[in-house]
């Protein structure tokens, strides 16, 4: 492979002219794209370079679809050879041109490819123009699931460009996604816990108040104490800090002896480590909030 000739494809095929050297090209290329679908799962180095060369053998010579099939047959390999995600995002795209106009379907997944390896690479401004359009457009490619992880994906990258209110409708929105999903208890857990936080930084306090009280629902479901217990808390400072009289304050304060109640029946039943910590933080924040 190092002589950048591989097997099947005489050099002396350059350098011809007229259709019979396109109708060459597109012969050789097609054999080179046969050689790395056989190596996609054993050797991905080898498919790799196999499909690179059929790309540059293969252009102007082969159909548009043929040529957008191996950019995406090459953003797969990619994809499963970790540290490389900002050359998946550009192969991505580019591959996503190619399918524009031939199948808009694959266009968006391949967009939402690059998307997603930007996210992982901690491009988060460059990830939030990608997850946008297609999504801001309903498009819905994967099963709710994977929607709903894709569309943390989002929420993160979002909150982490300081969008807290975009990243909190994000979040909500996985978490709507696989509402009727049991198997899914603890990811929607995670979502709403995101989405109470990015709401409560970005002062929508009226939205971000009830997802955390739904997310400690569904870690008490779990038997998941500390993430329960940290939800609850702030629910519970929330409620104090938006109070406009007294006695709203004393609401906040009243939820907060709730959480504290819970872990000592709690820690008569079942003591824990994680009990007795919970328990400690509880009591320092009880203290906190009284002096206040």
């Amino acid at each position: 492979m190092g002589n950048g000739a591989p097997e099947g494809v005489e050099a002396g095929c350059v350098g011809q002219t007229g259709d019979g050297e396109g109708d060459r090209r597109g012969e050789d290329a097609e054999r080179l794209a046969g050689l790395a679908a056989a190596r996609l799962l054993d050797a991905p180095g080898e498919a790799e370079e196999y499909l690179r060369q059929a790309l540059a053998l293969g252009a102007g010579a082969l159909p548009a679809e043929t040529l957008a099939r191996w950019h995406s047959q090459l953003v797969m390999v990619l994809a499963g050879r970790p540290g490389r995600e900002l050359e998946l995002a550009e192969t991505a795209l580019h591959a996503a041109a190619r399918w524009g106009g031939v199948s808009d379907a694959d266009a968006v997944h391949l967009t939402l490819v690059a998307a997603r390896a930007l996210h992982r690479a901690g491009r988060h401004a460059e990830a939030v123009e990608l997850f946008e359009p297609p999504l801001a457009a309903g498009a819905a490619p994967y099963p709710a699931g994977e929607m709903a992880v894709l569309r943390g994906q989002f929420g993160k990258s979002l909150r982490l460009t300081g969008k807290y209110r975009e990243a909190g409708e994000q979040f909500l929105e996985g978490a709507r996604l696989i509402g009727a999903d049991r198997a899914r208890v603890e990811l929607r857990a995670e979502l709403l816990w995101s989405a109470a936080s990015a709401l409560d930084a970005g002062g929508a306090e009226d939205q971000a108040r009830p997802a955390y009280l739904r997310a400690a629902q569904l870690w008490g479901e779990l038997g998941r104490i500390g993430p329960r217990s940290r939800c609850l808390r702030s629910a519970a400072w929330l409620r104090y800090w938006s109070a406009d009289t007294e006695s709203e304050r004393e609401c906040g304060i009243a939820a907060l002896g709730e959480v504290l109640a819970e872990l000592e029946a709690l820690a008569q039943r079942e003591p824990s480590a994680q009990v007795t910590l919970e328990l400690e933080y509880t009591r320092n924040q009880l203290a906190d909030m009284r002096e206040r």
